[in-house]
């Protein structure tokens, strides 16, 4: 009885080593095939640009910058803008904003953006408006997923098909809008930097 069983289990393993090799399980020991895995791989992060307008004497220049993926476009522009120059590596343009830098709270509905501005803050002049709302204006397209502006390079520009962007912007002692302001196209690609401002 023993025999038979010793025997039999000599055949099924026989077998089941005939069926593991048919199958491309190898039958020798542990393989090296390397160093083990140290953990999943991320993704990384989403990136997108900023640009902002400044100023070379009374001309309006953009500056870009990168910023998180996930920050809202026309906010990450304003606050990029009342950053100042340096916070896009340009020391050769200058602004007409507060300074020092303000926190802005940036609020969209509709077509209208709003820029609230803490008390005290001095009224904007029309050249410190216009560097503001031209801004907005270049951002708001990304916060709707609407075409880019500017176009790109060698296309037309599109004719606009829906209201214009109305921006706005309140204190608690004074409030000023504009709507669709006259704003050069960027020159693209202008000078980047990725240095967060300080």
């Amino acid at each position: 009885m023993n025999g038979r069983r010793a025997g039999a289990m000599t055949a099924l393993g026989a077998a089941a080593a005939v069926l593991l090799a048919g199958c491309g399980v190898p039958t020798t020991g542990v393989v090296d095939v390397g160093e083990p895995a140290n953990g999943l791989a991320t993704a990384p992060a989403a990136r997108s640009e900023a640009v902002a307008f400044f100023l070379d004497g009374e001309r309006l220049q953009a500056a870009g910058r990168n910023v998180s993926g996930e920050s809202d476009p026309v906010t990450a522009a304003v606050d990029l803008l009342f950053a100042g120059p340096a916070a896009v590596g340009r020391p050769d343009l200058t602004t007409r904003l507060p300074q020092p830098p303000v926190t802005a709270d940036v609020r969209t509905e509709g077509r209208t953006v709003t820029v609230r501005l803490p008390a005290g803050v001095r009224r904007l002049d029309p050249l410190a408006m216009r560097q503001l709302a031209c801004t907005v204006v270049v951002a708001f397209p990304a916060a709707l997923s609407l075409p880019a502006w500017p176009p790109p390079s060698g296309e037309a520009a599109p004719q606009p098909t829906t209201a214009p962007v109305r921006v706005e912007v309140t204190t608690p002692g004074w409030h000023l809008a504009q709507t669709a302001p006259t704003c050069p196209p960027p020159s693209l690609p202008f000078a980047t930097s990725t240095k967060p401002p300080s």
